[in-house]
């Protein structure tokens, strides 16, 4: 079996290797640093991102909830209106029922009654009250 020459070129680029103690834990604890550092900035970054996006959205849900709450309103207003034109105009044909049956049961007992005592009588009706 032939063995294969391996040639790993020259790993030891910065000379860690020929540095003594402190140099080579100074070197590790900046690396550590580095790479802790870079986890947290993206951490943060991250986190700025979700926060943005959920104020988006919440910003979008309050404009949709304020337009669906003018175009109740809206409704409801529209709906009272009608409601009450309805009620007004019930109101008015009623009152108008209301006082031609009186005139007209004042104009039959009057009627009845005879000659000289209609000729004296001289009323006007000025209120109508419910008793």
């Amino acid at each position: 079996m032939m063995v294969l020459p391996q040639n790993y070129g020259t790993p030891d680029k910065l000379g860690i290797g020929s540095s003594n103690f402190g140099q080579r834990l100074l070197i590790g604890l900046q690396v550590a640093l580095l790479g802790l550092g870079t986890v947290f900035v993206m951490l943060f970054l991250l986190i700025l991102m979700v926060t943005l996006l959920r104020m988006i959205f919440e910003g979008v849900g309050k404009l949709k909830v304020k337009q669906a709450e003018k175009k109740l309103e809206a409704a409801k207003n529209q709906k009272v209106a009608i409601i009450e034109e309805k009620v007004a105009i019930e109101e008015d044909e009623e009152d108008e029922e209301v006082v031609a049956v009186i005139m007209a049961a004042l104009n039959a007992y009057y009627e009845t009654q005879n000659a000289t005592y209609k000729s004296n009588l001289k009323f006007r009706v000025r209120s109508i009250k419910e008793i």
